[in-house]
C-alpha cells in the first residue's frame, strides 16, 4: 500500500464490529489489522476495467474522508442493502463493498452510483439482482489478489 491507515488492534475491530452489528469475514478483518486500507501502489490498482482509488482505515483521525466508519455510516442510507459494508471506492466513485449477509458473505462487490436504479422502480428486486451491482470477487482476499498495474 502506498498509504496505510495508522495500526488497529483487535479491539478496535470487534468495537466497530459490534457498531455495525456484523462480524466482518476473516479475510477483511485480518486486512484491517494489518494493513488498514490505504491507498493501492500504481502496480496494483486495476480491476475489472476500473481502478481502485482508495480502501479505507479503520480508526484514521488525520482524514476523516478514508476513515471506513465514518464513510459506511454516511452511506448506510443509500446503500442497496444494509448488510453491505462500504470499504472503499473507484476512481470514477462507485463504491466497493463487502457483504455480510449469509447468502454472499465475504463476496465484494461494485456498487456503480452513477447508474442507481430510480426510487420507483421494481422494489422487488434483491440488492445483488440489480442493474447498478456487479460482483468483483468471491471474498475480499480474492479481490486484492485480482488487482493488477495500471495499463
Amino acid at each position: 500500500m502506498q498509504r496505510r491507515g495508522p495500526q488497529v488492534s483487535n479491539a478496535d475491530v470487534s468495537s466497530f464490529e459490534a457498531r455495525i452489528g456484523f462480524a466482518l469475514p476473516s479475510d477483511y478483518r485480518q486486512f484491517l489489522l494489518d494493513v488498514n486500507g490505504g491507498r493501492t501502489e500504481r502496480s496494483h490498482r486495476e480491476f475489472d476495467l476500473s481502478i481502485l482509488n482508495t480502501l479505507f482505515s479503520l480508526n484514521d483521525a488525520d482524514e476523516e474522508a478514508r476513515d471506513l466508519q465514518t464513510r459506511h455510516e454516511r452511506a448506510l442510507p443509500t446503500l442497496p442493502a444494509p448488510s453491505l459494508l462500504f470499504v472503499g471506492h473507484d476512481d470514477g466513485g462507485a463504491r466497493i463493498l463487502v457483504s455480510m449477509d449469509d447468502e454472499h458473505r465475504g463476496e465484494v462487490w461494485m456498487h456503480i452510483t452513477d447508474d442507481a436504479r430510480p426510487d420507483d422502480a421494481n422494489p422487488r428486486v434483491l440488492w445483488h439482482d440489480r442493474r447498478d451491482m456487479k460482483k468483483l470477487a468471491d471474498s475480499f482476499e480474492q479481490f486484492v489478489c485480482s488487482l493488477r498495474p495500471l495499463s
